[in-house]
This record gives C-alpha cells, sequence and structure tokens, in this order.
C-alpha cells in the first residue's frame, strides 16, 4: 500500500522511493538539485485536506520548499504532470489621501 490519505504528514518508506523515482531531481522549473536534498511537498497543503496521494504530492528540495510556504508561491501539475509555477499574487493599494 502505498497511498494513505491523510493519516501521516512526512512521506517515508514506499511513498517516498515512489516520489524519488518520479520526480528526481527538484521539480522546481529548471533546478536541479538532487534527490537526496528534496523533501516531498503536498500541492493542496496537508494542513487544508490534502491527501499524501502521489498525484498530490511534489518533490523540491528545501529552497524551493520554503518558496511555496513561506513566500506565497503555488504549484500546479498539469494534466501531463508538469508542475507550473506561480508567483505571490500582491495587492497594491494606492496611498490614502486625509481622512
Amino acid at each position: 500500500m502505498i497511498d494513505v490519505g491523510q493519516a501521516e504528514r512526512t512521506i517515508r518508506g514506499p511513498k517516498r522511493r515512489a516520489l524519488i523515482a518520479r520526480d528526481q531531481p527538484c521539480q522546481w522549473p529548471g533546478c536541479e538539485r538532487p534527490g537526496s536534498w528534496c523533501d516531498g511537498h503536498h500541492i493542496v497543503f496537508w494542513m487544508v485536506g490534502g491527501g499524501d496521494e502521489l498525484e498530490n504530492m511534489v518533490f523540491l528540495c528545501s529552497r524551493h520548499h520554503w518558496k511555496v510556504h513561506e513566500g506565497a508561491w503555488q504549484l500546479i501539475r498539469t494534466d501531463q504532470g508538469k508542475i507550473i509555477t506561480s508567483p505571490p499574487r500582491t495587492m497594491f493599494s494606492p496611498p490614502r489621501g486625509p481622512d
């Protein structure tokens, strides 16, 4: 059994080996960091109900994993399995005038 739903947050054992086989190196476009530098990332975050199915997982190095969680980048997996990155959306508000 490889898919365990939301039973665990950490990817280990057979699931990690399957992720390495599918995704090595880091899947961020242009990154070549090896699988030994990577962690499994939940495309739909685990905290909001994203499961541990391989379709919801992607291998990212620590730098790019940080960009997703702390830098608000988004990852999208296409129907062909390719990962597309989407930069953070920023809100611009013009300066307020006097009240």
